[in-house]
């Protein structure tokens, strides 16, 4: 069970869309509360989302506005009637707001939406999604501007075999669980052959897949997104899984470019995977 999953919203379409996904997949895995949270003093150009602040305003108003945004969520997302969540509103940057809540309560998954970045957003700017991501507070869940919630058949696991830890596929195997979907650890490569290194890695994966239904899809594709995108589509995939490695998490994991293009392009959701800020209290 995912004890708690946290939100972080601004208010636009983008965000509520996660945040329906997120109501409706809580309910699938008997998540006991959702962490709706608004960090409010966040700059409009480094967000990849439509802030409506006029950031002139003092902060007593734009308080009085985020209190009247979360007075609206019921209508926006009706499925949180009936579930137990709380709103939180900080004035701080997202990051810093998300490790906040991060380090003091047990944060089992992040669930954002994205509206992607393109041209030179993507070399300066980047997205809020990246941002948490690399930062490591608890897997996050990135939610696509239009992807709409929907039982998840196909799950495909992306990994370049190193630095797999078991505990990281806990949230893999418990959205597993609650769709009985299938598993598909696919590796994209420019080498036909797997090397000596990643066939070791390949076999502890194996070992903390033993549970779980799966199969195994070896590609050669030197853009390693591409090969990703034909493998979901080919596969009908609802879900994109991918794991870190040891020593940092993006930006060792396929290389930078092909990494954070994975999180501007998108279409389905793409679940990363990454070990859990201790709580000082639950």
């Amino acid at each position: 069970m995912m004890k708690r999953i946290l939100v972080p919203t601004d208010f636009s379409d983008c965000s509520i869309n996660a945040l329906r996904y997120a109501a409706r997949l809580a309910k699938r895995t008997n998540s006991s509360e959702i962490i709706v949270l608004n960090a409010y003093t966040v700059p409009l150009a480094y967000t990849d989302m439509n802030i409506s602040y006029d950031l002139g305003e003092n902060e007593t108003n734009i308080k009085k506005f985020i209190e009247e945004e979360f007075e609206k969520l019921e209508n926006s997302v009706p499925e949180l009637k009936e579930l137990n969540y709380t709103t939180v509103k900080d004035h701080n940057y997202r990051v810093d707001a998300a490790l906040s809540i991060c380090l003091t309560q047990s944060i089992d998954l992040i669930i954002m939406g994205t509206k992607g970045a393109h041209g030179i957003d993507e070399v300066i700017l980047g997205t809020n999604a990246h941002r948490m991501i690399k930062e490591q507070l608890a897997p996050v869940l990135v939610i696509p501007e239009h992807a709409a919630f929907k039982d998840i058949h196909n799950i495909a696991l992306s990994s370049d075999y190193k630095g797999i830890m078991a505990e990281l596929l806990n949230p893999l195997k418990l959205i597993r669980n609650a769709f009985g979907a299938k598993v598909h650890v696919v590796h994209v490569s420019e080498k036909t052959i797997l090397e000596k290194e990643k066939a070791e890695e390949a076999k502890n994966l194996e070992l903390y897949l033993k549970d779980l239904p799966h199969q195994y899809h070896f590609m050669v594709d030197k853009d390693i997104e591409a090969g990703i995108e034909l493998f979901a589509e080919k596969q009908k995939i609802d879900l994109l899984v991918v794991l870190p490695r040891k020593k940092g998490l993006f930006e060792k994991l396929f290389g930078i470019s092909e990494s954070k293009s994975l999180i501007f392009h998108t279409k389905i959701p793409l679940l990363a995977l990454s070990p859990y800020k201790k709580a000082s209290h639950t």
